[in-house]
């Protein structure tokens, strides 16, 4: 592990695949996620240790740009490192090797979540030791703000189940993904097409929560999702395909 860099090998198992092999856009998420928080551990302030004083890290935003997906019993290469730290908010950056090439780059911002009061604030774990690489930049931009005030069509409707929930008592981002994925037609998710996927993680939901997910095509090759509780958004993912 380079100083502030680190990496971590991960083969990929049936369970974590489409039918067609490729490796399914919310395990390559949580592959990404689970990496991020091992680094996290190293450092000191990874989940186990920051839920001691009443913390956790929740993920606000995530661009993942996507060139190839890996295959089923391929070993990928995953590496990550903290572009900046703040107090409450962090950037974190990876990218994902096969060989010495690069199938994909993502970036994303990371906000400290008092798990009682559920609101943001510093950390308090030590943050000294962390080498930040501020200029070291994989993606073409920054995770952004999606502009959700667009108009969408519900495709599904959805209630929270146990199985969605975890550490922290919230549904889990990644299970985001899936909902709406799973609401999509098989075809459009199994072409490999899609150039990137960005997310915006604004409120948590909870046990039972009744959510509607929705769609709203913006051109040929880009589609914003939202799920949404009461007509209110909790969380928005805009896909970009292929040209």
């Amino acid at each position: 592990m380079t100083e502030g860099i680190f990496e971590k090998d991960w083969k990929l198992n049936f369970t974590q695949c489409y039918p067609n092999g490729q490796l399914k856009y919310s395990e390559l998420d949580n592959i990404l996620q689970v990496t991020a928080s091992e680094h996290a551990d190293i450092l000191g302030f990874g989940t186990k240790a920051i839920l001691r004083t009443k913390q956790s890290w929740v993920l606000s935003r995530m661009l993942i740009e996507i060139e190839k997906l890996p295959m089923f019993e391929q070993t990928i290469k995953v590496r990550t490192w903290i572009q900046d730290f703040t107090g409450s908010r962090s950037t974190r950056n990876f990218e994902v090797l096969f060989g010495e090439r690069r199938l994909i780059a993502s970036t994303s911002l990371w906000a400290v979540f008092n798990i009682e009061a559920r609101r943001a604030e510093p950390l308090i774990a030590s943050t000294d030791h962390v080498v930040p690489h501020p200029d070291r930049i994989m993606t073409s931009r920054t995770a952004e703000r999606i502009d959700g005030n667009v108009s969408f069509n519900k495709i599904r409707d959805y209630q929270v189940v146990l199985s969605d929930l975890d550490i922290v008592n919230h549904a889990n981002n990644v299970k985001y993904m899936d909902w709406c994925f799973d609401a999509l037609d098989p075809k459009d998710v199994l072409t490999g097409k899609i150039k990137s996927i960005e997310m915006n993680f604004l409120r948590e939901l909870s046990y039972g929560n009744q959510v509607a997910i929705n769609e709203a095509k913006i051109d040929e090759l880009t589609s914003i999702y939202s799920i949404s509780k009461a007509d209110r958004p909790h969380f928005l993912m805009q896909l970009t395909k292929k040209g």
